[in-house]
């Protein structure tokens, strides 16, 4: 078994003689099994990928990326797409198309003209609608008779439910809008005058540069809030959203009428990120820097029905690096959220942050999001570098994967992919609904043959087989990787540690009785290796993965 180790250690690392550069770099055990969605933003190209990076199902569209895409529960997709309007801005979208399995067009929904424009993000309720997150317009007299100081054109947010009918368009069934929920003091005469920390449930007409006209995005930006997500909690009928430039988080009731919508019932619920921007903090109390993607923890996760979000990190002071940001917030038994006196609305901490200490090696100045796992863990997408990759509680990586299809086509393994954002990415398991029926058999790698030896994991709802001779190989982990001085090898079975250098040579081995054991690498040359672990017992199969030598 050995000889078989060192040959496929061989194998791996002169298999891609230009090194192994995108797809999956890493797979483990203890990474959630199923099927990743894959988005490149420069692209009309949607492809469902396994652990291993192999396709399982491409979708093809006449436009590029416009925000998120989603796989409903019949099989279909429904994605964003970018077309061309009165904007320019960052996040464009405008487009709804809907395709079935079989890559067919089945529903569409255009939500872009001179007044309006849908932009990154939607959502797919349980009823069959659908939420459309977009910009709207407001006039210079409009934001003159808000009570904007030196009034320009502006695009605030809205949000609007349809009802899809047919192949095209829709029902709308419900609406709200930000505008409809300001808070002013600079002018008595005009409409909601008043401090706005005194009314932290609306939003400051005079809160945040926009700049003077033009396209959201555009150098004179009219983009206020630029919202980035739209999520949905049928539990509790409400909605997230998250807005950028406010750097917040606003939570609304979605269990109103439109009307109700449109006056108080339909002010922010609770707001998050930014004391700043109700009047009861300053700068030093912003938590959020350019974050993309809040959503809800769903049930059966260590932290359900609390939110997390990509902290893009961009402006932190002291570091322009990425976080993971988990919180609970103070939701009340009537679905209202705690306030007290002049505070501003907590918790004062996270209830889970990866990683612990940010570092620049984790950072997206803008787009990315994540998503939790059934398993506990976190599927990440670094979006700048179309990279995604997921973690575990103990904020050990398990899952890798580089996107390799950028604005110029699929790059091969071994060449580096240019302008391959991902916006956001999302995994489903091996028994969601929208798999049954469908052929799973996978294709090869975007990238071309997999020369890597990637093994698949399945979960045991998965209809495919383990072997029939070795029960799975037991987890291990390698970590740092990349490793500078230092290399902690880890596993929950007693067993030998072998690691051989891209020639094949043996150059590391113990025999360990304890689940961790620690390297000194500071003298190894930098570059691949393989690391093999032998477990005990002998029902157990060999297990291997690749690590980074980085000095």
């Amino acid at each position: 078994m050995k000889h078989l180790l060192l040959s496929l250690a061989l194998f791996a690392l002169q298999g891609g003689i230009q090194g192994q550069t995108v797809g999956t770099l890493l797979n483990t055990e203890l990474a959630f099994d199923g099927y990743t969605l894959v988005d490149p933003m420069g692209t009309g190209n949607t492809h469902l990928i396994n652990n291993c990076g192999e396709v399982i199902n491409t979708w093809t569209s006449d436009f590029n990326s416009g925000g998120a895409c989603y796989l409903l529960e019949d099989g279909s997709l429904a994605r964003g797409c970018k077309v061309n309007g009165a904007f320019a801005g960052g996040g464009i979208g405008g487009r709804l198309e809907r395709k079935n399995w079989d890559d067919d067009l089945i529903w569409v929904l255009d939500w872009a003209d001179d007044e309006r424009h849908h932009h990154h993000d939607f959502a797919w309720m349980p009823n069959g609608h659908v939420l459309v997150l977009a910009w709207e317009l407001k006039t210079n007299e409009e934001a003159a008779a808000a009570g904007r100081v030196n009034p320009q054109l502006m695009w605030p947010e809205s949000i609007t439910e349809i009802a899809p009918e047919g192949s095209e368009g829709g029902t709308v069934v419900w609406e709200w809008h930000a505008w409809d929920h300001l808070v002013q003091n600079v002018d008595a005469s005009l409409p909601h005058f008043g401090e706005p920390a005194d009314h932290p449930h609306r939003l400051d007409v005079n809160f945040a540069n926009v700049g003077g006209g033009g396209g959201p995005g555009s150098a004179n930006s009219g983009d206020w809030m630029h919202a980035n997500a739209v999520n949905y909690n049928p539990t509790l009928d409400q909605i997230a959203i998250s807005a950028r430039r406010f750097k917040e988080i606003w939570i609304i009731d979605h269990g109103t009428t439109t009307e109700e919508a449109a006056g108080p019932a339909g002010d922010i619920l609770y707001r998050y990120g930014n004391p700043e921007a109700y009047g009861r903090g300053d700068a030093e109390d912003q938590v959020f820097f350019g974050q993309h993607d809040v959503q809800w923890i769903p049930d059966g996760h260590p932290q359900e029905g609390a939110l997390v979000i990509y902290n893009n990190g961009a402006g932190r002071p002291g570091c322009e690096c990425s976080t993971i940001d988990v919180w609970n917030p103070p939701l009340l038994k009537d679905g209202n959220y705690a306030l007290e006196g002049d505070a501003p609305f907590g918790p004062e901490t996270w209830s889970w942050t990866y990683p612990s200490t940010p570092n620049p090696g984790f950072f997206s100045s803008n787009i990315s999001g994540v998503q939790p796992q059934p398993n506990g863990n976190f599927l990440i997408c670094q979006g700048a570098g179309g990279r995604l990759f997921e973690v575990t509680q103990e904020g050990d990586m398990v899952w890798e994967y580089i996107n390799p299809e950028g604005n110029f086509g699929v790059v091969s393994q071994g060449n580096n992919p240019q302008q391959n954002n991902v916006f956001r990415t999302y995994r489903y398991g091996p028994s969601f609904p929208g798999f049954e029926g469908r052929d799973m058999t996978p294709s090869e790698p975007l990238e071309g043959p997999d020369v890597w030896g990637c093994e698949l994991y399945p979960s045991q709802d998965s209809t495919s087989a383990l072997g029939p001779v070795l029960q799975a190989s037991p987890a291990i982990q390698a970590f740092p990787n990349p490793a500078i001085s230092r290399l902690t090898l880890s596993t929950p079975q007693p067993g030998t540690w072998d690691i051989y250098n891209n020639t094949g040579q043996l150059v590391f081995t113990r025999t360990t009785h304890h689940s961790s054991t620690l390297v000194d690498c500071a003298s190894w040359p930098e570059g691949l290796y393989v690391v093999a672990f032998h477990p005990r017992r002998n029902d157990f199969a060999p297990s291997t993965l690749k690590v980074s030598i980085s000095h």
